[in-house]
């Protein structure tokens, strides 16, 4: 196997559940308390843990329940999609009718303000990260991933987005020191920045239900399942460009205390 042919995809799921923690890291820039104890170290974790969880228990189902290969993929596609569907109904301030959040509240319901607070902030950034290993176990199979390979991607992608999140605090750090105020530039390169995230975890999912009807089609690849992925996000941030932008720029014009 070629190192790319892991790696790469690795990498590309890194930045896909890493793009979320950047904007998140860049819309609070005023936020000075923020850094790499309380911020970076735990985001990094949870992103190593919650796919793993997701990847291993969507292995464990697919092992004991292998006649049901197929409605496994559309769970896996299913969850996905209902990720980037609520995450896309919040970006344009617009209620979810069907949402996930019941689950993790209940998992991660109940703590507090302050520094707690902050704890759920990190939580709510790393869900895409639990969705992601239905989606990451799609593309194993495709790849031929041996079981270390499959290990080592939670260890490539935590690393990714380690990286990430310490460049968006820094940027975050220069722009607060800058008094950076031209709020409506920040708001269109993050638009663009959650229009890269819905694209590439999105292509997971698409490769998820495409390897659903892996024994009739053929198993799928990641790369053409990125461009349908973006091909359908084009057309939503064409038809709602407007209120993706105002809803950004509501977020950053607002100060947390």
């Amino acid at each position: 196997m070629q190192l790319s042919s892991f790696i790469v995809p690795s990498i590309l799921m890194g930045l896909g559940i890493a793009i979320d923690v950047a904007i998140a890291t860049l819309a609070r820039f005023r936020d000075t308390a923020m850094g790499f104890k309380n911020w970076t170290l735990p985001v990094a974790i949870s992103h190593i843990l919650l796919p793993a969880i997701g990847y291993y228990g969507w292995w464990y189902l697919g092992q004991q329940f292998s006649a049901f290969a197929l409605l496994l993929g559309l769970i896996a596609f299913a969850m996905i999609a209902l990720f980037i569907y609520e995450a896309f109904c919040e970006w344009i301030g617009a209620e979810a009718i069907v949402s996930l959040s019941p689950i993790t509240d209940r998992l991660f319901g109940g703590l507090g303000d302050g520094a707690k607070g902050r704890l759920v902030m990190v939580l709510a950034v790393s869900m895409d990260a639990l969705w992601s290993g239905p989606a990451k176990a799609a593309q194993a199979e495709s790849g031929a991933w041996a079981p270390y390979e499959v290990l080592i991607s939670f260890f490539i992608a935590g690393a990714v987005v380690a990286l990430v999140a310490e460049m968006a605090l820094l940027a975050a750090r220069a722009l607060n020191r800058a008094s950076f105020d031209d709020l409506r530039a920040l708001a269109r390169y993050l638009v663009g920045g959650k229009f890269l995230e819905a694209t590439i975890l999105f292509g997971f999912g698409v490769l998820s239900l495409w390897n659903a009807f892996a024994p009739w089609i053929g198993l799928g690849s990641l790369y053409p399942a990125i461009g349908i992925s973006a091909g359908i996000m084009i057309i939503l941030w064409l038809i709602f460009f407007p209120r993706l932008f105002n809803e950004q720029l509501a977020d950053l014009e607002y100060e947390p205390t």
